[in-house]
């Protein structure tokens, strides 16, 4: 994965985008993409040599890049996260009404799950 493919990744999650919308800039399934995403947090759960040995034949290998194409989603939906909450600072300062930028940052929320 390159910069210019993180950076792309990283704009599309700061700008909200989907699951599905993730996984077409890449080229899979969004099935595909949160897989990985589950079996990377999984792992992360347990000692390094923890499924050393284990033979379960349902368990598919996780590309290597995946780490580094979530790392990107992530840093891209912080990113999002914080300049819409920044948003939301800046207007009820100024006495706007917040109602649709609440419903975004609940829809920015309810993505990642």
């Amino acid at each position: 994965m390159n910069a210019k493919e993180r950076q792309t990744l990283q704009d599309a999650a700061k700008a909200g985008a989907t699951w599905k919308d993730l996984a077409a800039i890449i080229g899979v399934t969004d099935r595909t993409l949160r897989r990985w995403r589950e079996d990377i947090e999984e792992e992360e759960e347990y000692p390094e040599d923890y499924f050393q040995g284990i033979e379960d034949e349902d368990r598919r290998p996780v590309p290597k890049n995946a780490a580094q194409i979530l790392a990107a989603i992530r840093a891209g939906r912080a990113a999002g996260r914080q300049e819409l909450i920044e948003t939301i600072q800046r207007q009820a300062a100024e006495k706007q009404d917040l109602r649709t930028l609440l419903a975004l940052l609940k829809r920015m929320d309810n993505m990642d799950k």
